[in-house]
């Protein structure tokens, strides 16, 4: 009986195959360790896109594990002879217990420069964690590969005006047909 056990047991392990997952969320600690940025950081997400050319995609601005945040100016460098930003939006993550934060864009289309600033009044201890902190949509005009990053001229400052030091800028990568 002892045999028979054994050998249904191994028959069922080698019958069966473990499914080798890939995880690609961009909002995985893991994941984005694997990509050389630890938190604090601002990332995209998602971190890839799959558009068609004349259409809209929206990536958020996110913050991941940032601390005690009072204010900041994120710049966004885009290919500009293939897309456009099209709007930007305040993301969720800023606002604190009903207070709305400053909060402004502008869009250099020249340049193919989004500078993206905001500021909290009041108590910034609240605003730690991970979040959304802009939502921006883009307009393809064209196809091809693009990608679009948060440049180091990017800072985040806490209530004493301190800069807050990041550890990764993220990109999102756009494949445009």
């Amino acid at each position: 009986m002892i045999k028979r056990i054994t050998f249904i047991s191994i028959f069922l392990l080698l019958g069966c195959e473990i499914p080798d997952q890939v995880y690609n969320d961009p909002l995985d600690l893991d994941y984005n360790a694997s990509k050389g940025i630890l938190p604090p950081a601002l990332i995209f997400t998602p971190d890839q896109v799959n558009a068609s050319s004349g259409s809209n995609t929206t990536v958020q601005v996110h913050a991941l594990e940032v601390s005690d945040v009072a204010g900041a100016h994120i710049q966004i460098k885009y290919d500009q002879t293939k897309i456009n930003v099209s709007s930007v939006s305040q993301g969720d993550w800023l606002v604190d217990g009903g207070q709305n934060p400053i909060f402004f864009s502008e869009n250099n289309e020249t340049t193919g420069l989004l500078d993206i600033y905001y500021s909290v009044l009041g108590d910034s201890e609240k605003l730690s964690g991970s979040g959304a902190i802009a939502y921006v949509v883009f307009t393809i005009n064209a196809p091809g590969q693009i990608t679009v990053e948060i440049t180091d001229v990017t800072k985040i400052v806490d209530k004493d005006n301190l800069k807050i030091q990041l550890n990764g800028l993220g990109e999102v990568v756009i494949n445009a047909q």
